[in-house]
């Protein structure tokens, strides 16, 4: 089972995301804090990180980079949720390794089925 890290200062945005990964066959842990992210990214492994661009304390950027700082050899895919296409931070995620950039509204689906290809997993999505 593949394991996602969800990071989000809104704690709606969290259970309804996570509600959906569960449905679909992933482990999810679920924190609003970068801080307790980067704590648990030094705790255990990840497949996957989906981090909202609109944080306290730091930014997803700042999240990712530290992320890419942390692990180089071991990186999980990570998603930049934006509520708003920029295209600077397009071409930011672009360049990175293993991250891409998703704007809000975010669909469900399209997530789990990203992920799913991703990883290999090729069953019917539910959202």
């Amino acid at each position: 089972m593949k394991k996602i890290l969800l990071v989000d200062n809104q704690a709606h945005v969290l259970r309804v995301v996570k509600m959906s990964l569960d449905r679909n066959g992933y482990d999810v842990d679920a924190v609003l804090c970068p801080d307790v992210a980067l704590a648990l990214l030094k705790e255990q492994h990840y497949d996957a990180v989906v981090i909202d661009q609109d944080m306290r304390k730091m930014t997803g950027q700042q999240l990712i980079e530290a992320v890419h700082r942390e692990y180089p050899g071991n990186l999980p895919l990570l998603y930049l949720v934006v509520t708003d296409y920029d295209e600077r931070i397009e071409a930011w995620a672009n360049a990175l390794p293993y991250t891409e950039m998703l704007e809000k509204p975010v669909s469900l689906r399209w997530l789990v089925s990203s992920l799913n290809n991703h990883f290999g997993h090729y069953r019917r999505t539910a959202s």
